[in-house]
């Protein structure tokens, strides 16, 4: 085929412009997949927590779930984990969870702060988790949200928050300077 375009006479030089063109194709097949790979493989950089508000019938308890990447969490408070020995350290993942837990809020509709209290966290893979909790009962008092967690170190930051209650799914997402939001 292109052989015939090169005007190229000799069958064994024929053979090897097309094995030549043949390998060209194919390294460009293959650079083209690894750019293509290397865009999923930096696509957790966009810092993000993810937060899901659930009641557990069986508790009774209003299961509070902050999910982050660990990366952001030792990129923020690297010097700090360094002196813990790192965020595998139960002890920084406690204090760590403390400080981070600190900037997320609930209101009921009186203006009242609704008491989280705060169970734990936990390093899982690639995520650092941060556990609290509430009585079911405040689930259906919530009307308003301030989800700090890291955005004061990064203000790009985009923080998630999903609250499942019998009514559905409702959402809201945190940027910039969006500070406290209503679920009304």
């Amino acid at each position: 085929m292109i052989s015939r375009y090169l005007n190229i006479e000799n069958s064994k030089l024929r053979l090897l412009v097309l094995c030549s063109f043949r390998r060209v194709y194919f390294l460009g097949a293959i650079l083209s997949s690894m750019m293509l790979m290397s865009g999923s493989i930096q696509a957790h950089r966009q810092k993000t927590v993810l937060t899901t508000i659930q009641c557990n019938q069986r508790s009774e308890l209003l299961e509070i779930v902050h999910r982050t990447f660990a990366h952001d969490v030792e990129h923020t408070l690297g010097n700090y984990l360094q002196t813990q020995g790192g965020l595998d350290n139960l002890e920084a993942q406690a204090q760590i969870s403390v400080e981070l837990s600190n900037s997320f809020m609930l209101w009921d509709s009186t203006g009242e702060k609704i008491p989280l209290s705060l169970i734990g966290a936990e390093l899982e893979a690639e995520y650092l988790y941060i556990y609290q909790e509430a009585p079911c009962a405040a689930l259906g008092k919530i009307t308003s949200v301030r989800h700090e967690m890291l955005r004061n170190y990064w203000p790009d930051m985009t923080n998630f928050l999903n609250l499942y209650d019998a009514s559905g799914t409702r959402s809201l997402i945190f940027t910039g300077d969006s500070g406290i939001q209503s679920l009304e």
